[in-house]
């Protein structure tokens, strides 16, 4: 016959494995993608879709609409798995530390609020615009939505 401490471990040992499947993802089928069609180093255009199957099917319709606009060159910029989030797309205009006018892309991602997307986003454009700085080139945001 069970003890009662032996029924207090037993217990315990269920709200343990009840909280672990609580904080395990479960697996998420919908998600986000950025990509840029660029020509000799400059961003050109952006596209941003979501799709309800799957990150990878939101990056190959991103692409379709950039080849569709005429767009040969296009590379994903970011991707999320995500089933609902806030999305930020920043746009810069700037000039190259050469001289040349550029144009980058950011593109952010949050599932928790648009001020979040917004810092994903400006280290997105960094990451993809190495001479890029927010407080000399500046940027404004061109894409403001939730999914």
């Amino acid at each position: 016959m069970p003890t009662e401490d032996s029924r207090l471990k037993q217990c315990l040992q269920l709200i343990f494995v009840m909280v672990t499947m609580l904080c395990v993802p479960s697996n998420v089928v919908a998600g986000g993608a950025c990509v840029v069609a660029k020509a000799m180093g400059n961003s050109e255009a952006i596209e941003w879709v979501f799709s309800l199957e799957s990150a990878e099917t939101a990056l190959q319709q991103a692409g379709d609409k950039l080849r569709q606009r005429g767009y040969k060159y296009f590379f994903p910029q970011a991707v999320v798995e995500l089933q609902h989030a806030y999305v930020i797309i920043l746009r810069s205009d700037y000039q190259s530390s050469r001289g040349r006018d550029r144009t980058s892309y950011g593109c952010g991602f949050s599932a928790v609020s648009y001020d979040e997307a917004l810092w994903a986003a400006l280290k997105n454009l960094q990451s993809y615009a190495w001479g890029w700085k927010s407080d000399r080139e500046g940027y404004k945001i061109v894409t403001k939505a939730r999914y």
